[in-house]
This record gives structure tokens, C-alpha cells and sequence, in this order.
């Protein structure tokens, strides 16, 4: 049975790969820039853009066992497509694909895995590195409609602590780490805020606020975060992360098949988090 909503609360999805440095793309050869623009006009990512930032990452660390945080300098090579919704980043050491108009999974990895064999064609030696681990990451909007709260529409599990009547919510933040597999941690991340002016502002968690400008997607916000009476609303942030176990040679199908043990664990967490008001206001669905 698939569960659909008319409404969905999603506004960025990103599927990442990490693999061993690739030589060739530590300072990419006009020519192949040249090469990959070409093809990826064809795939649908026309737009060129060449971009160095800072980028900050929460990544879980196996020895510590504990959450840990780090920036990273990147040089990198972007083709972005129209309508500025979807972006695919190459870097020496990781390819992403983002996107703000996320539809079924099938499809989205489907748009990935041709870009990705696009690369493993032009770029020389990808298709000799070690892979190191795939990423599936969704954020969800969580805004109440109507005389609603946030209460009403999330698990009580996942919300941080409730203080009635103490003072005016500034931020509330919980932070929960998982290991699903051996080599599978699930990090769900959930921000409460504080509406204003009964809008939502925030919409992204800081870590994947785009550094560079030029490179940012749009996200079209829904008619309800303009008119919130709740106090607060919340950003649903589920990161779920495939480590390749002894680092493996570069496979395509070992990438599909880590991927989509990915996706059930994420999905069924968004599920089980919100609840039967939050599904009803979004307007549930179930198909065969």
C-alpha cells in the first residue's frame, strides 16, 4: 500500500556519495568541464556553475560513538537545472543531486543513477575509486494549520521538552542517532521554532543553507506558512547514511542497493512521527 499526502510537508531531498579522492577532480581539466556540461545539458542540468565554499557537516564517528562536527573547503562543479529546483554537485571526493521538487523515490534515484553513470563515462579513473558511503536525506516542514499546534501534529517522542508558561520560545532542538545495521546510522534531527508575524522564516537546517549564492535552489512555501497561529513550528530532518564496508571498488550497483535500504528506514520514520491531524490536514492518501 502506498501512503501519499495531497500536501506534503517535504522541501529538500538529497542523496549523497562519498568515495575514495579522485585525482581528476581535484582541478578539473577545462576540457572536462567542457565534456560534462554537454552531457548534462542533455540530462536536463544545462546550468554551469563553478563554486569554492565552506561547507559545515554533522557526521557520526564509529570510534567516539558520538555526533561529530566539521567544515570542509570544496571546490566545486555544478549543473543546475531550469526552474532552479534541482542541482547536481561534483566534487574530488563525493557527487550530490538536490532537490526542492521531490516526487517518488524510484524517480528521484532513477535521475541520480543516470547522472551518475554520465560521470562514471567522462570522468577519467571514478570508475577505479573506493566507495565510502551514500546518503538519503529529507527535510519536512512541519507547519500547523488552522487552531492547531505543533503538539498536535508531531510525536511527543520526538519534540523537546515542553515548558508552559515559563517564558517566550526562543528554539528547541532533539537530536536522536540510530544504528540501524552495522554500517547504517539514522540521525534524525527536529528544530522547533518560533513563528513570526504567524510565518514561517527558517525552512533549512544550517548545514544545508547553500554558502555560495549562485548555487541555491528554490523552495516554493506552501499558502499555510504565511497564516500560522501556532507558537511554534518545526523542521523534521532525517539523515540516513550507508557506510561501505572495507571500501569497495566503485559499483553502480552497489550504490543502488545501499540507497534503497536507505529510503524504507527514512520513510517509515516520517510516517510514524506525524500524526493522524498532521495527515488529515495534508490530505492522506493510500493506493495500491
Amino acid at each position: 500500500m502506498k501512503k501519499t499526502l495531497e500536501k506534503a510537508p517535504l522541501v529538500h531531498a538529497l542523496i549523497h556519495l562519498r568515495f575514495a579522492e579522485v585525482p581528476t577532480l581535484k582541478t578539473i581539466d577545462p576540457e572536462l568541464i567542457k565534456a560534462l556540461h554537454v552531457r548534462m545539458i542533455d540530462e536536463g542540468f544545462p546550468e554551469k556553475i563553478e563554486s569554492q565554499a565552506d561547507i559545515a557537516e554533522w557526521n557520526y564517528d564509529a570510534v567516539s560513538q558520538q555526533m561529530k562536527h566539521r567544515k570542509l573547503s570544496n571546490t566545486r562543479l555544478l549543473f543546475r537545472a531550469a526552474g532552479e529546483r534541482e542541482i547536481f554537485e561534483i566534487s574530488d571526493s563525493s557527487i550530490i543531486l538536490k532537490s526542492t521538487k521531490y516526487g517518488t523515490f524510484s524517480d528521484f534515484y532513477d535521475k541520480f543513477h543516470r547522472l551518475l553513470l554520465v560521470c562514471m563515462e567522462i570522468i577519467p579513473k571514478l570508475d577505479k575509486t573506493l566507495l565510502k558511503s551514500v546518503g538519503l536525506r529529507y527535510v519536512d516542514v512541519i507547519a500547523p494549520s488552522g487552531e492547531s499546534t505543533l503538539r498536535d501534529y508531531v510525536s511527543a517522542d520526538i519534540q523537546p521538552p515542553y515548558l508552559e508558561g515559563v517564558g517566550t520560545h526562543l528554539q528547541g532542538h532533539s537530536l536522536k542517532a540510530v544504528k540501524v545495521a552495522e554500517n547504517q546510522v539514522l540521525v534524525v534531527n527536529f528544530e522547533e521554532l518560533p513563528t513570526i508575524d504567524n510565518r514561517v522564516q527558517k525552512v533549512l537546517p544550517e548545514n544545508l543553507m547553500e554558502p555560495d549564492e549562485k548555487c541555491g535552489l528554490v523552495i516554493d512555501g506552501q499558502r499555510d506558512w504565511f497564516n500560522v497561529r501556532s507558537e511554534t513550528y518545526g523542521i523534521l530532518d532525517v539523515d540516513h547514511t550507508y557506510q561501505f564496508v572495507h571500501s569497495p571498488t566503485f559499483s553502480v550497483v552497489l550504490i543502488a542497493d545501499a540507497t534503497r535500504k536507505l529510503y524504507q528506514s527514512a520513510s517509515d520514520i516520517f510516517w510514524g512521527v506525524i500524526s493522524e491531524k498532521a495527515k488529515q490536514a495534508w490530505g492522506y492518501k493510500e493506493e495500491s
